[in-house]
């Protein structure tokens, strides 16, 4: 029996043939889920490998799994994206996270920019968030939660990508009309900024680092659900670049 429920190894390696499973994953795969010797799972390391595996035998607190097929990339977009977002009030920054995950997000950096209120993060909360996202949206790669970042450095340090700056103005084109120019890039970086949106400085900074401005269409979205329909649409494109 082949179900659609995935669990993380990260200590996994692809070529192996058979796992053990212990601890929590143990716990909800045979006392929640009431999975028996026989059931096909899905096994996933969080670095890109996924793996077919069958339970071959139940112990009290342990399983071993054997490896039936591997599937690289499984469930990952055809190039690599980036969420660059202003650190949002309340727990508005675990629902980015969740989200983004589900829609294929490579990194997701939180940023300190001149407008930002909260000055702090649980970045355990958050990787637990995105653990539970990779596995819920099957894919196989554990986006990188990165520590609160300056948004000067963060601009220093970024490699060559397309930078979508989203914006709320009217002079910046629709993420839209880009749809060509993503579908041939490789890496993407989406920019979000904070409630109050970004301070002159850094649109100037952004603007002179030659950042693709950007607009999301005549509404005015909060923040989060500003990051999630971007993510949403740039990751249309880069799944399906045809």
């Amino acid at each position: 029996m082949i179900t659609g429920e995935q669990v993380y190894l990260p200590g996994f390696e692809s070529g192996q043939n058979r796992l053990t499973l212990d601890g929590a994953e143990y716990h909800h795969l045979i006392r929640v889920r009431r999975f028996k010797i026989g059931a096909e799972i899905w096994v996933v390391d969080g670095r890109g490998t996924a793996a077919l595996a069958r339970i071959n035998t139940l112990d009290s607190d342990t399983l071993e799994l054997k490896i039936l097929q591997e599937e690289p990339g499984r469930g990952e977009l055809k190039g690599k994206l980036i969420l660059a977002i202003a650190n949002l009030k309340g727990d508005h920054l675990n629902l980015v996270v969740e989200k983004a995950t589900e829609l294929g997000v490579h990194q997701i950096v939180p940023l300190l920019t001149e407008h930002t209120i909260k000055r702090g993060i649980n970045r355990d909360r958050l990787e637990r968030i995105a653990i539970a996202a990779m596995k819920q949206s099957r894919r196989s790669y554990l986006p990188e939660i990165h520590g609160l970042t300056k948004f000067q450095e963060l601009v220093r340090t970024s490699q060559a990508a397309t930078h979508l700056f989203c914006h709320a103005s009217d002079t910046g084109s629709n993420i839209m009309d880009n749809r060509k120019q993503l579908c041939t890039e490789k890496s993407v970086v989406i920019w979000i900024g904070p409630e109050g949106d970004w301070s002159k400085d850094e649109i100037d900074l952004a603007s002179v680092s030659d950042y693709t401005f950007t607009g999301l269409g005549p509404r005015r979205l909060r923040a989060e659900t500003a990051a999630i329909h971007a993510v949403g649409l740039v990751s249309a494109f880069l799944q399906d670049p045809a």
